[in-house]
């Protein structure tokens, strides 16, 4: 089950997310153009829910390691340097997201303290936030699985020169 969780978790919360998202913009389309009568909360949830998505699908994509990036010049280096390369970009990407959940946490603080609401659903604002922090976290999460990944992947080099 914490297996299946592991795999599946981010890619779970994103399809029940777009599919609310759809739902909700397909109501706001029937009632304003059919019915002439627009929702007033239902463009400001589909967006805080696409922001929720878009922080959710950063670890999905560290899991799936379908980050966007250029390898040309280190697909140029010899196998140890990529290897080591490898390790020194995990890290930086970790220490990166680490900033970014400390700063993120401080937001959500103090936006939790002035008592901040949304406009049109008057939903707290700290719970739009903390999308930033929990998506950094889950990706600290992804990026320390991936790296877990990268030693084993030298441990099984290892084992296979052994073997030859």
């Amino acid at each position: 089950m914490l297996n299946k969780l592991d795999k599946k978790f981010e890619e779970s919360i994103l399809c029940v997310l777009l599919v609310i998202m759809t739902i909700i913009l397909g109501i706001q389309i029937v009632a304003r153009y059919v019915f002439g009568n627009s929702l007033a909360w239902s463009e400001e949830l589909v967006r805080y829910l696409f922001v929720w998505s878009a922080f959710l699908g950063v670890p999905y994509c560290i899991r799936r390691k379908a980050s966007i990036k250029v390898d040309q010049f280190r697909n140029m280096m010899p196998a140890g340097i990529q290897k080591a390369l490898n390790y020194i970009d995990k890290i930086i990407i970790f220490i990166l997201f680490l900033i970014i959940a400390i700063f993120s946490f401080d937001v959500i603080r103090s936006t939790y303290i002035s008592g901040q609401t949304s406009a049109a659903m008057g939903i707290p604002m700290w719970t739009v936030q903390s999308s930033v922090f929990v998506g950094s976290v889950l990706s600290m999460i992804r990026i320390t699985q991936n790296f877990i990944d990268l030693i084993k992947e030298k441990d099984k080099v290892k084992e296979d020169e052994q073997e030859a």
